[in-house]
This record gives structure tokens, sequence and C-alpha cells, in this order.
């Protein structure tokens, strides 16, 4: 999936290299794989009004998944957005099955878990012992989480989320997390605003920092939703899966805007670098790349 994209309009340039320059810059993602209506493309390609440029991240290499930190059965690793935490029905990578096959099959539990296309710090155990010690560790709140989200709608400069959330489905049948849902449960986010951009005519957007104090499903993205500030390219709870620059050019958003930035657990602490697609799409609301550094 494209990550940014750019429908080619009569005076933006007549090469690859000249749209990509456009979309991200000079200081833009380097990893990247750019296409043209479709097909990989080189950036010295030629472009004609109503062509489509898409760049997209560079697919990690298989077994690859940057281990942060790891100590007494306790690991720590970065996983990327579009990778499951673990494995699913339709099969390929999850970070259980990567770090299982980079440890030579030590036996792997994902202790927390981020969705699919969510980034950042996920915790993992090996073996029972480590377990149950993590477990433990939780329940002593010796288990604390801290996120970056972009979020769109009316916030204030800090607060805290409390609505209840239960398992629900919509329409369609999809499984999301609502106080309507089934048996709601106590769930409280603590929430601080680091910077805001607002374009005219469209809602201000914030970079959050998110903390939540309890662990339901979804809780950070329904509770975003409930307060009125869905984040980025959360499609489920209602994000904008688009924004607009200075200029008024469009730049589609395919992952969730959120990513857990740093997770300490007694006193192991590991953080994750801000994916470069966050900070791009950042920079086109106006935000510096200094905004995100806490």
């Amino acid at each position: 999936m494209p990550i940014l994209q750019w429908a080619v309009g009569p005076s933006d340039g007549e090469t690859v290299r000249e749209i990509v320059d456009r979309m991200v810059g000079e200081a833009g993602p380097h990893q990247r794989r750019i296409f043209l209506n479709g097909r990989a493309a080189s950036l010295d390609d030629r472009v004609g009004e109503g062509d489509m440029v898409s760049v997209r991240p560079e697919v990690p290499a298989r077994g690859q998944l940057p281990i942060l930190a790891h100590r007494d059965g306790i690991v720590l690793v970065d996983k990327h957005a579009g990778l499951p935490t673990e494995p699913t029905p339709r099969g390929g990578e999850s970070v259980v099955g990567m770090l299982f096959e980079a440890l030579a099959g030590a036996p792997v539990h994902a202790a927390t878990r981020l969705d699919v296309q969510v980034s950042g710090v996920v915790l993992c155990t090996l073996g029972k012992d480590a377990a149950r010690r993590v477990e433990k560790l939780r329940a002593k709140g010796n288990l604390r989480r801290h996120y970056l989200a972009l979020a769109e709608g009316p916030l204030a400069s800090s607060g805290h989320w409390t609505w209840p959330l239960g398992r629900s489905r919509d329409g369609a049948g999809r499984v999301h997390s609502s106080p309507k849902g089934k048996s709601p449960r106590a769930a409280h986010t603590d929430y601080q605003v680091l910077a805001s951009r607002s374009r005219e005519a469209a809602a201000t957007v914030h970079l959050v920092k998110l903390r939540p104090q309890t662990g339901r499903m979804h809780q950070l993205r329904a509770h975003a939703s409930l307060a009125g500030a869905p984040l980025l390219g959360d499609r489920l709870y209602g994000g904008s899966t688009g924004i607009s620059d200075s200029s008024g050019v469009v730049h589609g958003i395919d992952r969730v805007g959120l990513h857990c930035w740093r997770v300490t657990i007694d006193a192991i602490e590991a953080t994750a670098p801000v994916p470069e697609e966050l900070k791009v799409v950042w920079r086109h609301l106006g935000g510096q790349d200094e905004d995100w550094r806490l």
C-alpha cells in the first residue's frame, strides 16, 4: 500500500524525481519504493499530467526484526506498520514468527500487541517464567507505554479519556471497541498535545502523546475517536485517509497515525524511532521534525 501518492498536475514537473522531491522533500525517506501508475519506476522516468506517482516503504528483509532490548527472557522489538504482531490464518510474517526464527526456535509470546497498521515497540517473552514475571510486573503497574499519534479534531492541551470499552461489530461485520459493546470494561488514557497544525477550512491536526493506563482492544484509537479527534489513517474509527498540504495537494495515508514510542518494564526500557512516513505526513501539514523530539 502506498504511504504517499501524487496526481501529476500540468506544472508539477517532468520526471519522477521532481514529483518525489515535491512529495517528501530532500529530507524524505531514502529507503523507499517508487511507482508510476502502479508500476515500479526510476527517478529519471518521465511523467505527464494525470500520471499517479506513489511512494511506498521499503520491504524489510525477511527474518529481520530490530531487537531494541533483550534481558532475562524479556525482548523488546521495533515493529513496522503492516506487520502483524502474531501469526494470522493467512500466514506470512509476524513479530512472533520472525522473533522465533531470529532466536533459533525459542518459545515466543507477545506480552503486548500492536494493530497491524500501527508501528513501534512490542514486548515479547521467552518461556513461561518470563511470561509470568511480566504479568506480575504489569499487575503492579511496572509496565508503562508511551505513544505518539496524529489526531484530527478539537482537543484541549491535555486531559484524560475514561470511556469504558467493549467489543462490538459495525454494519460491515468489523470488530471494534465501543462503550456500547459487549461487557464494557473500564479504560483510561492520558493525553498531552505536543504541537498543532491547522489548515483553512480543515480540522486542526495535533501531534499527541498518549499514555494508556489500561490495555483494552483498540483503546487509543477508540478513545481518540470518541473525543472527536480520530487518528489520521484510521478508517475503522473515522480517521481521514488523506491530508492536503499548503498548496492544496492531497496526500494519501495508508497506515494508522499511531506509534508506540517507548515501553518501560521494571528497569528495562526501549524506544522505537518515529517512522519516516509519519514525519512526512506531519511535514505536509507544516510541522517540523523537531516537534517529535520529546
